[in-house]
Parts: C-alpha cells; structure tokens; sequence
C-alpha cells in the first residue's frame, strides 16, 4: 500500500476541474449571457462534445 499527499484543494487532479476551465476559457463565447442563451451554449457543448469538442487528459 502506497500513500500520497493530496492538498485539500487540487483542481489539476480533478477531470470535471479541467473540463469546465475548457469550457469558460475557450468554448464558450467571452460576453454576457441571459440563463437561456448559456444554457443553450451549454447544450451545444454537450451535443458536440467528441465531435466539434475534444477534451484530452494528458
């Protein structure tokens, strides 16, 4: 059994960390949104993702 240090707060080890900084910073578009029109930016990410947008952990 091995142990390992973890901070309390470490986002670069958490996947959903990664993906909603891809989100904010590069897919979705940097202006002020109304509720509808991020949650519709939000539901063309989801139907994309794979094809339009590519998430790797490396």
């Amino acid at each position: 059994m091995e142990f390992y240090f973890l901070p309390p707060y470490s986002p670069e080890l958490n996947r959903i960390e990664m993906l909603w900084r891809k989100i904010k910073y590069e897919w979705l578009p940097f202006k002020q949104m109304e509720p509808e029109e991020l949650e519709n930016e939000i539901d063309k990410i989801h139907k994309g993702f794979s094809s339009e947008y590519n998430l790797t952990f490396c």
